[in-house]
């Protein structure tokens, strides 16, 4: 074999090796420990049942779709244990493996310098730490994207075949994005943008709208579609993490709106040379990225600095005023609540940068002093690991997996597959179990329990309390709200009746009991779940109806379809590329001229 051609495929297992390590570090607690994660926004359960509400046909705003629905999916084969595992192992591997790969021409070294930042930078770790990791895989799905892009440019011209293959792999990268609606924006934007030409524009522009399909039916259909608290907006705002104020962190690929998420190291001198190094690495790796990436470095720095405008808006007192006015006018703004994730592009960019910097410093290095290669280099690989030295002080108390109370188990063999509605007790989005993670979490009941959960959606952030967007949890909290006060029990229990809720769930670990309305007659009690059943018959809760069941699931059928399809014509794609079959094995719409 020719010895550079063993390089050329040693040096990509090499790179891959090196974001297995990251990532390994980085999850180390969720893989050596058996259990679920369950802390912040990362709750996965033995089997998440499935509901119309995965697909955006409830009355909340279509905010985990298609997200919720998959994982439903997923774990009818696997289970809620083994996704997780595979789930977060895939997203930060797939980040660093696809931003090395992005860089081919540049130097080994400057690629594993990209690949571990793209495991190892503060975005990463700050939303790692909140639990969001479909965000994550968004983010990672766009350096996918990226390269599909340029791909679908360089090759248009090269026949059908060639450029059908090209467009699968931007709509694979694309729809691995779009799992969030944020993601679908991101990664529609990225196929517009990079993979516009003259021949390419309208297939750019189908590739984007196909993507944004199962979250953006629904929300038109009903009453997804509502619009959402203005506090909602200053609450999750990009915050500072460190004197300088919000745009200084977000320059640093920091600023998350929770504090709890970011590593002690951000708040000092440490941060601040993080956002320098960023600044300086913008300056004097632009030039090289431009050399390796020519077609996509302009145009990827386009969709950066916007997505860095739509993170900074909210920071500011008019920019603040004008996102407050679209969340309370326009359905579906709620989107833009949540500044700090719209800076996914420009960290895709950074990474990228951050690759061609290293490849000039070394460069530089070689024509000087050939011997301070290795040094440098070695200083660049481990530099992302020193500047944020605490990633996992942070991450590890959130992937920590624990063990579900058998309490679960127990309530799930009598609710499961029964009519009527349960409701969540004590009426809170957010708990603190004393067998799982210090930290609050997202109540696992609506993913447990086969059964239709009600919950109350009002988040709280720090000291303000936001109000909720489903009017049906509105309605269940107030009649759960006059059970609390004096004589208020029996009005209560008939309210909740007529709202159509059989079943109360207490959660017991709570501080406070709440009280419970009259007519509920209790069927289990453990050490940590009580279950009461209302003991006179509920009224059944109109179901969406079948014109927009049929819509929205014939949508999704399309979509899944179309990205099967793509998939497939992806992996025979990569097949023909990686084992360099000639031209006369191919297609004739392969031969090119």
């Amino acid at each position: 074999m020719d010895p550079r051609a063993r390089a050329g495929r040693f040096v990509p297992a090499a790179l891959d090796l090196w974001v297995a390590a990251l990532t390994v570090l980085l999850l180390w607690p969720l893989l050596t420990a058996s259990g679920h994660p369950l802390a912040r926004d990362l709750v996965f359960t033995p089997r998440q049942p499935f509901r119309l509400a995965w697909l955006g046909l409830g009355d909340a705003p279509a905010r985990a779709v298609p997200l919720d629905a998959l994982v439903s999916a997923a774990d009818l084969v696997v289970g809620g244990a083994v996704l997780a595992r595979v789930a977060l192992v895939g997203v930060l591997a797939l980040a660093g493996c696809a931003a090395h790969r992005l860089l081919r021409d540049a130097h080994p070294v400057a690629r594993a310098a990209a690949a571990g930042f793209a495991v190892w930078n503060p975005f990463v770790v700050e939303r790692l730490a909140l639990g969001q990791w479909a965000l994550l895989a968004a983010y990672a799905a766009c350096f996918v994207v990226v390269a599909a892009a340029v791909r679908l440019r360089r090759v248009w011209d090269e026949g059908r075949g060639v450029r059908t293959r090209a467009a699968a792999g931007l709509l694979v990268g694309s729809a691995v994005a779009s799992i969030t609606p944020t993601g679908a924006v991101v990664a529609g934007s990225l196929a517009i943008v990079l993979a516009w030409t003259r021949g390419t524009r309208r297939l750019a522009v189908a590739v984007a709208v196909i993507v944004q399909l199962p979250w953006l039916v629904p929300a038109l259909l009903g009453a997804t579609g509502s619009v959402g608290d203005p506090a909602a907006v200053e609450a999750f705002a990009a915050r500072g993490e460190r004197p300088g104020g919000a745009l200084w962190s977000l320059l640093g690929l920091g600023g998350i709106w929770d504090g709890g998420s970011v590593p002690p190291s951000r708040g000092a001198l440490l941060g601040h040379v993080g956002t320098v190094l960023v600044v300086a690495v913008v300056a004097f790796g632009w030039a090289h990225l431009r050399r390796l990436l020519p077609e996509a470095a302009p145009r990827l720095a386009v969709v950066a600095v916007v997505g860095l405008a739509l993170a900074t808006v909210a920071t500011l007192p008019a920019g603040a005023d004008g996102v407050r006015r679209l969340v309370e006018v326009v359905p579906g703004a709620g989107l833009l609540r949540d500044g700090q994730k719209w800076l996914m592009p420009g960290v895709v960019l950074v990474v990228l940068l951050f690759g061609a910097a290293v490849h000039g410093v070394l460069r530089a290095a070689r024509d000087r002093s050939p011997g301070l290669v290795a040094t440098v280099g070695t200083v660049a690989v481990l530099l992302p690991l020193t500047v944020l030295p605490d990633a996992t002080r942070v991450v590890w108390p959130t992937v920590r997996p624990v063990h579900y109370p058998d309490d679960f188990s127990r309530v799930a063999q009598v609710v499961d597959g029964t009519e009527g509605s349960m409701a969540s007790l004590p009426w809170a989005p957010y708990r603190v179990y004393p067998w799982g993670a210090a930290s609050a979490v997202y109540d696992p009941a609506s993913r447990w329990f086969d059964v239709d959960v009600v919950m109350s959606d009002r988040l709280s952030v720090g000291r303000v309390t936001l109000g909720g967007e489903s009017a049906r949890s509105a309605a269940v909290g107030a009649a759960l709200a006059l059970a609390e006060s004096p004589g208020g029990a029996t009005e209560a229990g008939a309210d909740l009746r007529r709202l159509g809720v059989r079943w109360l769930l207490v959660q017991t670990d709570s501080a406070t009991r709440p009280a419970l309305p009259a007519g509920y007659e209790q069927r289990f009690r453990g050490a940590h779940l009580e279950l009461y059943e209302s003991a006179d018959p509920v009224v059944a809760q109109p179901d969406p109806s079948s014109l927009h069941i049929a819509a929205v699931v014939g949508t999704d059928a399309l979509v899944a379809a179309l990205v099967l399809a793509a998939l497939v014509l992806a992996a025979r794609d990569r097949f023909v590329r990686r084992r360099g079959l000639p031209a006369g094995m191919l297609p004739r719409t392969q031969r090119g001229s």
